[in-house]
């Protein structure tokens, strides 16, 4: 059975090409198809389509998965599946296939390009393109070569729950869920859309406490979002997302060949202190380390905090304690407007919570109607609960709410992301404040040090002469 999703995404267009075509994912890069573009510059190649067109704003790329069951497929058949999937749906777009074979249920990566190539039209995707194309080519496809579109019940009524383990191939709960979560950190930019996506999915978030739980649909025992045994916090999360499960500052090991921070111009105050100080670290300059074997160690691995504090001071022009203390200031200012921003947001999105919890069921539940109608037993009362929900949006626009509810998914999950920024400015502030004292006395420290090593040689010359 081969199981598809559609996603839009807005992320960079080279970071979702190199995924899909990751070799450590498609053997070596065997299982990677290109159409329309090339392999060497494809994402160079999309941003020339959409920079022809003056399409350059709004979703970037379409990313489709088509996931087959364990054992029903080879990876050879699973990619030309792919390969004739595109030629049929998506002939004149800018295409990067990827068969990851990776995992136990081998599965399509399909990405491509937001503009037609040809007629510079934006792809649409609905629900009716969805069930109309794509999942109509993929079923076709499987049932020309034996593969399963149908889940067989064996008589036995299944809730839709039961049927999305089956349809997913795994064999728990928790292993759908780690399933979902993983699918949905890969997709969210930020710790909102990650909430939404997941509701979805099918799932009730809950916030009772710093580590967030998800209830998935039909059940009621809660699940947290666990790796290497620990539990995970929102701020785990967030920083998962960021690409950064903990503070690199401490973390990475000092490569042999740095980018180094590079001044402009005359400089003074905190800059020149920081630039000389990296100097004697070695971090600018080239072979000066070797000059100065007395420095300390733990400093050298802090050359990173160094150079993120260095590069801060230049951007902002600060060299003085006063101008450090009004940078602080305007970040405070910054980071209470923004929060007097989410708090609108917020409760605008705590207003419509029911039209947005009755949306998402609805497309959680969306494959429902199709089961109901082939007779797919037990499903009874996931279709009385769909029409249910689907009765409380009648006089709805569906499309004007899915857009609104985006819309405030997106404004909070903005606001987040700048209040992060900011609390990174306002640590990188503070730890100035803290770091630039102790790099001042380092630096007399150095400079007796230097002296006494140069002159060691000739104190003797002296006593010698006498």
């Amino acid at each position: 059975m081969a199981v598809t999703k559609i996603l839009s995404k807005n992320m960079r267009i080279d970071r979702l090409i190199r995924y899909v075509q990751n070799p450590d994912k498609t053997d070596d890069a065997v299982f990677t198809y290109f159409r329309n573009c090339d392999p060497k510059d494809a994402a160079q190649r999309w941003h020339e389509t959409k920079v022809f067109y003056n399409k350059t704003e709004g979703i970037q790329a379409f990313h489709i998965i088509q996931s087959f069951a364990p054992g029903e497929i080879t990876p050879e058949l699973a990619h030309e599946l792919g390969i004739r999937f595109i030629h049929e749906h998506l002939p004149e777009y800018e295409v990067v296939l990827g068969t990851h074979v990776d995992k136990g249920h081998i599965h399509n990566h399909i990405a491509f390009n937001s503009v037609n190539a040809k007629t510079g039209m934006k792809y649409h995707s609905t629900a009716e393109s969805y069930y109309q194309q794509i999942r109509k080519i993929s079923d076709r496809l499987c049932r020309e070569h034996g593969l399963s579109v149908v889940m067989e019940t064996g008589g036995k009524g299944i809730s839709y729950a039961e049927w999305k383990l089956h349809k997913a191939g795994v064999l728990t709960l928790r292993e759908l869920f780690d399933q979902d979560v993983e699918e949905c950190l890969s997709q969210a930019m930020d710790l909102g859309q990650f909430y939404a996506l997941m509701e979805d999915h099918g799932y009730t978030v809950k916030h009772h406490s710093n580590y967030p739980s998800f209830i998935p649909d039909g059940y009621t025992h809660p699940y947290r979002i666990k790796r290497k045994g620990k539990a995970w916090t929102e701020d785990d999360i967030e920083r998962f997302i960021d690409r950064a499960m903990s503070d690199p500052t401490f973390e990475v090991i000092m490569p042999k060949v740095q980018k180094a921070f590079v001044p402009y111009g005359k400089l003074h105050g905190f800059r020149a202190l920081y630039v000389s100080w990296m100097y004697v670290l070695g971090i600018i300059g080239q072979g000066k380390r070797t000059q100065y074997p007395w420095v300390n160690y733990k400093e050298l691995k802090r050359f990173e905090q160094y150079k993120a504090q260095a590069t801060f001071l230049d951007r902002n022009h600060i060299d003085t304690a006063e101008q450090l203390q009004a940078k602080m200031d305007e970040i405070h200012g910054a980071m209470d407007t923004l929060t007097k921003s989410r708090i609108i947001w917020n409760s605008k999105r705590k207003r419509h919570k029911d039209l947005y919890e009755a949306l998402a069921t609805v497309e959680h539940l969306q494959e429902v109607p199709e089961l109901y109608a082939q007779g797919v037993a037990g499903i009874e009362e996931d279709y009385k609960r769909y029409l249910e929900v689907k009765q409380k949006l009648t006089d709805v626009d569906l499309e004007v709410l899915r857009a609104e509810r985006n819309e405030v998914y997106e404004k909070v999950a903005s606001i987040n992301t700048q209040l992060r920024d900011c609390r990174k400015e306002l640590r990188l502030c503070e730890q100035i404040q803290e770091d630039s004292p102790k790099i001042r006395q380092a630096m007399s420290e150095e400079v007796e040090l230097e002296e006494s090593y140069e002159l060691e040689e000739p104190s003797y010359e002296p006593e010698e002469t006498l």
